[in-house]
């Protein structure tokens, strides 16, 4: 079972962003969440990421509702990395990197967008191509 419905959440297009960064590599993104402190809507979830949780859509939320209870570090590393590196410019994304998947933040003032994706992919050009589609 796929999952795949529309942005409720944020201000900006999420789901033009989707459409963005499955362009780029579209069996290469398994998950897409729109996210801002408060709340999460799950915009995108493939065979792959719903067999990790045996197909069942309430025991993703649930752990997914444990990964949220963390993204205010996203926010506060923004702030962060913005005041240490204050002439480096803008933090508007975070990629991290693990043995099988790769996690995508893009962050749209106080609003995220979650992606992930297989670890080799191009997470520069999927990034890019992101934050064109939202200007």
């Amino acid at each position: 079972m796929v999952v795949s419905e529309s942005s409720t959440l944020v201000d900006f297009d999420a789901e033009a962003a989707l459409s963005a960064a499955r362009e780029v590599s579209d069996d290469a993104v398994h998950l897409c969440v729109e996210y801002t402190p408060e709340e999460f809507h799950t915009l995108y979830a493939d065979e792959l990421t719903m067999s990790l949780y045996g197909g069942d859509r309430d025991e993703m939320d649930d752990h997914f509702e444990q990964v949220h209870s963390y993204v205010h570090v996203d926010f506060t590393e923004r702030d962060l990395f913005g005041d240490v590196f204050r002439s480096a410019g803008e933090v508007r994304s975070f990629v991290t990197y693990m043995d099988y998947v790769t996690l995508v933040r893009i962050l749209v003032g106080q609003q995220g967008l979650f992606l992930t994706t297989d670890p080799d992919t191009d997470v520069t050009a999927v990034v890019d191509a992101v934050e064109t589609r939202l200007d």
